[in-house]
């Protein structure tokens, strides 16, 4: 059988890969001209990883034994999550408690599914203003998800499962070693990079595959199409797939900007207050979010999600190199030059204008806790799917989603062999 994997992210690399194991003749075709998708390591600098794209990884699952195997160095993240307000610093490290309480509460709410906002709103009225902002900036930051369009019903579900604190390691080594041990020499052989797909005509036992250079159609016995969710929404399926639209169209597509930054000196650490520092949050600045590599090197990572990030979207390198000097320097009370002559070099990735992903990782509208179960099922065991906005479990967003979709599509295409003659 000959299997076409649309798509060079975790999730096709892994497919491909089980694939291959058992027994298929495997073509991989990817958009842009390079793999790993949404995983991105760019080298190194002061000995830490420089990653675009995700690094934290729960201790459990896939991933983790990836990396371990690879031989990568593995570690817990530690030190403190600090605000600066009103001239005083405050500890956040009750954050997730906080929010746990919160979301708890919300749901308990009986009825239909409602936006975490208009929830927020119905259960916790008398909640903090503090609690409420707090909570917002986290679905917000960690889930790139707009509070006016998150489900609360699976807010409450993905939370009880898989909550940030549950992805509290980071690889020493980066994620190069993942894509390292995915992409054996018979998967990079089979794989074609810049090839754009935009168009899959199909039926049962047969599937073209049409490409934005034209020419003859790639042709094989089935599809694994993995590609981002709004690049999924853009493909063109003939005939159509209106269950598999109208699941699409309940997810909803994270927008991220990311920075990583190289100072001559950690100089954070004379201003916060004395120990170890994870997370500096930087309310009501375009770069709310920054935290410290392992090792404490002086490199900074800062971060902006949901709708945040759409508000930085499609900045030049010097615009958004300015807003990332003055959010750190609003989040430590010092002057702006204090942060910019200490800068060396910088990295940075906007995922929302990426014409490959449009995004950073999926979370649920409301009314769409059912979709990805949807999007997980075979179409006349001939078209799969992965990714992980299709992964349930509180898995969507996350590595390890996308490399339990791969393989689940690869078992579900194994089991059901070819039959249509």
């Amino acid at each position: 059988m000959h299997v076409i994997v649309v798509g060079a992210g975790l999730a096709g690399l892994s497919a491909a890969g089980a694939l291959l194991d058992g027994g298929c003749a495997v073509t991989v075709v990817e958009a842009s001209d390079r793999i790993g998708g949404r995983v991105w390591p760019r080298g190194s600098t002061a000995g830490v990883p420089v990653e675009l794209g995700p690094e934290w990884l729960s201790a459990d699952g896939e991933l983790h034994d990836l990396l371990v195997g690879a031989g990568a160095r593995v570690a817990p993240s530690e030190g403190a999550r600090w605000r600066r307000r009103g001239g005083r610093w405050e500890n956040l490290d009750d954050l997730a408690e906080r929010n746990a309480k919160l979301v708890e509460r919300i749901r308990r709410l009986p009825g239909p599914d409602r936006s975490l906002a208009d929830a927020l709103a119905e259960c916790c009225a008398e909640a903090s203003e503090d609690d409420r902002t707090r909570l917002l900036g986290y679905v917000q930051g960690f889930h790139a998800a707009d509070p006016g369009m998150l489900s609360a019903r699976w807010l409450g579900e993905v939370e009880a499962k898989q909550p940030a604190d549950e992805s509290d390691l980071r690889s020493l080594d980066g994620t190069a070693p993942v894509l390292h041990a995915l992409a054996t020499a018979p998967l990079k052989e089979a794989t074609r990079l810049g090839t754009e797909v935009v168009a899959i005509e199909w039926r049962p036992g047969r599937v073209e595959i049409r490409t934005r250079a034209g020419g003859d159609p790639l042709v094989a016995d089935a599809a694994v199409v993995t590609v981002p969710l709004p690049i999924l929404r853009q493909l063109t399926f003939t005939p159509e797939l209106p269950h598999i639209r109208q699941a699409a169209a309940m997810l909803r597509m994270g927008h991220v900007v990311k920075l990583v930054v190289r100072f001559d000196e950690p100089f954070w650490t004379d201003v916060v207050p004395p120990g170890p520092v994870l997370f500096l949050q930087v309310p009501n600045e375009p770069l709310p979010v920054w935290w410290t590599a392992p090792g404490r090197p002086p490199v900074l990572t800062a971060w902006a999600g949901g709708p945040g990030a759409e508000q930085v979207a499609g900045m030049s390198d010097r615009d958004l190199l300015r807003l990332a000097v003055e959010s750190l320097a609003g989040g430590l009370g010092i002057r702006s030059e204090e942060v910019r002559q200490q800068i060396r070099e910088h990295w940075w990735h906007d995922w929302t204008t990426d014409r490959f992903t449009r995004g950073a990782y999926s979370y649920v509208g409301v009314g769409g806790t059912g979709a990805h179960e949807v999007l997980s099922r075979p179409v006349e065991r001939t078209l799969f799917f992965a990714g992980e906005a299709t992964c349930g479990e509180g898995l969507n967003a996350t590595m390890e989603g996308a490399l339990r979709s791969g393989r689940r599509a690869a078992a579900q295409l194994l089991s059901n062999g070819r039959r249509f003659d």
